[in-house]
Order: structure tokens, then sequence, then C-alpha cells
């Protein structure tokens, strides 16, 4: 195997990120790890370079300087973080900023500020940017906690709070951009029927708390419960429709590529920067940059890079949250297996060629190629599975698109035109309702999830083991 750049920068990034994993749950000797880790990779892919010897030291050396650095990274940023954790329970008094959109429960909400989770009463609601008066007791965390990429390691119930002032008297694009989808959000919910709208707003923008208990969890078990997370492909079905938009214009390279990420990022506020979306957003960047530049776009790559850069500045997203985990694998499954199974001879057949077969082609492929990374995760950190999942999957991810165009048109002529948004509006509630039958139907089957033994969860290991040996037998 030859050397390239590309082919350095992989074995450099994996060598970062396993030295984050063995950081976290083998600390010892660092010389001893590097020791190890240098005998292993020397044994593993020392004959694959035909190369010089003077490359194959100089990419020893990257792999292990990127080893140490990884090493460093993780203890540096957990030395930081222990340093300012809550640590003990106490009452405190204090004054904090809201540095997330607040999550609206039916019965309480929930309030980011730094280092500290808050619960507290449904009303009255509070804005991101509030600045608070906290009365009450703080207590800690027993280990930290991950959410939309930002560590807590406390959290406050139902603490006494005052309002200083609010964040509508201070500008930011952050503020700007949750009121944009604060008026999408009631734009919908006057021409379209609970609970369609509370679907639709969370298929669109993201966030469970616009639904019920109860459809949350029949969400769960028939295995939907990615398409009312905002992800890659809810940005990437919106980028190609700014995409083909900005196409009609005939505007220059450069104009495309600052509206385009002016656009990234202020869809990424508006939506709240998960792990996904900003996965989504680092990869639709590179994009948008490689179609600047004229250069050849590699989506494996640009994977990579994200998910570097995301650890980079948050090692413990690797390890505490899951939307970080599950968007990697759903995104790595699709790019490594989706081509490899499109090759085959049964989906090459002239009859896939036909515009409604496709569509079921590229949804089925798109689906399992996906799941067979993600669902044996999925079992293995929840110990149950949706058995439904493949089949709801089939019938709803193809309206996705159309559902998220369908949003975004209806809001917009709803504020224009009020009655032709009445009009897009009727057949979107349409779709919305099939989506909900089809949930409410596939979840009440008796077989719809099933729970896996503790003992069973570590079948991934062989399973994932398997994996990599079929990939390295099909590629080869």
């Amino acid at each position: 195997m030859t050397l390239s750049p590309s082919r350095v920068f992989r074995q450099c990034g994996a060598s970062f990120l396993i030295a984050l994993i063995l950081s976290r749950y083998l600390p010892f000797s660092f010389f001893l790890s590097l020791i190890i880790y240098s005998v292993i990779y020397i044994l593993f892919s020392g004959r694959q370079l035909s190369s010089s010897r003077k490359q194959r030291f100089l990419i020893l050396f990257l792999v292990l300087l990127s080893f140490s650095l990884g090493q460093y990274r993780y203890f540096s940023f957990v030395d930081k973080l222990n340093k300012s954790a809550i640590k003990e329970a106490k009452q405190v008094e204090m004054e904090a900023s809201i540095i997330s959109e607040p999550v609206l429960k039916t019965n309480y909400q929930k309030i980011l500020v730094p280092n500290i989770v808050i619960y507290t009463e449904r009303f009255p609601v509070y804005q991101y940017g509030d600045k608070l008066k906290i009365k009450g007791k703080l207590e800690p965390l027993k280990e930290f906690y991950s959410y939309n990429s930002i560590i807590v390691s406390g959290r406050m119930s139902y603490p006494k709070i005052e309002l200083v002032s609010s964040s509508d008297s201070k500008f930011s694009f952050q503020k700007t951009a949750l009121s944009f989808k604060n008026k999408i959000t009631h734009l919908l919910q006057r021409i379209i029927p609970e609970p369609q709208a509370s679907l639709l707003n969370s298929i669109l923008l993201g966030g469970k708390h616009n639904l019920t208990a109860s459809l949350e969890e029949e969400i769960r078990k028939s295995g939907l419960s990615h398409i009312i997370v905002v992800s890659g492909l809810h940005l990437s079905i919106i980028t190609q429709m700014l995409s083909n938009l900005l196409g009609v214009f005939c505007l220059g390279n450069l104009l495309n590529f600052i509206i385009s990420c002016l656009f990234l990022l202020g869809f990424s506020l508006m939506v709240g920067f998960n792990s996904s979306i900003i996965r989504a957003a680092i990869m639709a960047f590179l994009l948008v940059l490689s179609r600047l530049n004229f250069r050849l776009y590699n989506p494996l790559n640009a994977l990579f890079l994200a998910a570097l850069v995301m650890v980079w500045f948050n090692p413990l997203v690797l390890f505490l949250d899951l939307g970080f985990q599950l968007s990697f694998l759903a995104t790595t499954g699709i790019l490594l297996f989706y081509p490899l199974w499109n090759q085959s001879h049964f989906w090459q057949q002239s009859f896939f060629n036909n515009r409604g077969a496709k569509i079921i082609k590229e949804t089925t492929l798109s689906c399992f190629s996906a799941m067979v990374l993600v669902v044996p995760w999925v079992m293995f950190k929840t110990q149950s599975i949706s058995l439904v999942a493949p089949l709801t999957n089939i019938l709803v991810v193809p309206l996705v698109s159309l559902i998220i165009a369908g949003g975004f048109i209806t809001a917009l002529f709803a504020f224009i035109i009020y009655p032709l948004g009445l009009f897009f509006g009727f057949w979107l509630n349409l779709i919305m309702t099939y989506l909900l039958k089809i949930i409410s139907y596939c979840a009440k089957l008796p077989f719809a999830e099933l729970y896996i033994p503790y003992s069973l969860r570590w079948l991934i290991v062989p399973y994932y083991i398997f994996l990599f040996l079929y990939l390295r037998k099909k590629n080869s």
C-alpha cells in the first residue's frame, strides 16, 4: 500500500483517538502505553507501506506524536474540569446567565448555566441569555454530564430564581436565530393541529420537549428517534435546497461560499449545537470549501476531521455523548457499506432505475448501512433494540425530505400569504397524520422492542471485529 497524505492523516487521527480511549480506561504510565502502542502499530502496519525506510520512520514519528498529543489533551482537559467541578453539596446564592436554550417539559423546565444544570417550574419560561439570581442547594453529579457538548458537574432542583436582566435587551446572533426558530414554530402551530404540529416542529428544528411523553416513547419503540434529532440528514436536505436556490441566481463561487457559511452558522445556532449538527456543519463547511477551491471532497476524511475537531475541544464528548457516538457510527456506516452493497448484482438490476424503485433502493441501503453500526451500540448502551425499525425507516425516511421542505415552505407562505400557507399546511398535515399512524401502529406491536440481557451486551465485540474483517476482505 503506497504512502499518501490521506492515509497518514487517518493513521494520525486514529492514534489520537486511541490515546484518548486508553487514557480514560487504562490510565497507566504514559511511556508504557506509548511503547505498547508503538509495538502494536509496527507489527500491524509496518509491512503495508511500500515506501522507503525514511518515510516509514517519518510516519511512525507522526503517529506517535499524535498519540502523545491525545494523551496530553485528555489529561489536561480532565484536570481543568476537576479543578472547577462541584465536589460537595452546599447552599449557594449566585448570578449566572443561561448558556443554552432551555428545555421545556410538561411539568418543568431544564436550564443550563456554566457548570450547572437547573430543574425548575414550567413557568415563567426563561430564554437563552437571561441573567438569573439563583438561591438554593447545589449538589454534585456522580460523574460529568454532557449536554449539547456542554459539560456540567452540578445540579440544582427547584431553587429560588429571580430574573436580573432579560436577553431581550442584548443582541446576539444565537438569540436572533432562536427568535426566528420560535416564529417558525408558532406559524406552524397556527396552521397544523396537534399532535402533528409538535412532531413536525421536532423533525424540522429538533427537540423532544415538543412531544408528549407517550408519543416520545412510541417514537423510540418504533426506531425513529433519529428523525426528531436535527442531524446531517436535515442539514444535507436544507443545504441542497439552498444550493438549488443559489444556482438560479448564478452567483460567483466566493459569494456562494459566504452565503452557504452564514446559512450553516445560522441554522446551527437556530436548532442548537448538538453533536450531530456540529458534525454535519463541519462536513458541510468542508464540502462548500472544496467547491470554492475546486478540490475533491473525501467524505470519510471530512468525517474524521469533524470528529477530531469536536474531540479536541471536548474530549469527554467521545465517552459521555450518545448523540455524538450514534451520529458518527451512522455516518461511517453509510460511507463504508452503502457503496459496497450498492455494487451487488441485486441492486444493479434495471428495475431499480425507475424513479420509485430507486427511492426504495436508496432508502433501504441508507437505513441498513447506518443500522449495521448503530444498532449494536444502541443495544450495548440501552439493553434494548427496536425490531420494527427496518420497516418503519423504509416507510418513513423517504418522506423526511418532503416534510422538511414542506415545513419551511408552509411557514414561509404563512408569513407572506397566509391562505397559501393554509393550502400547503393541509397537504403537510396529511403526511404528518400518516407518519403518526405508522409510529402508533408499529410501536404497539407485541414484538416491537426486544430487551437484551446485560451479559449479552459484550457480543458487540466479536460483531465489530467481524465487520472489520469483512470490510478488509471486500476492499482488498
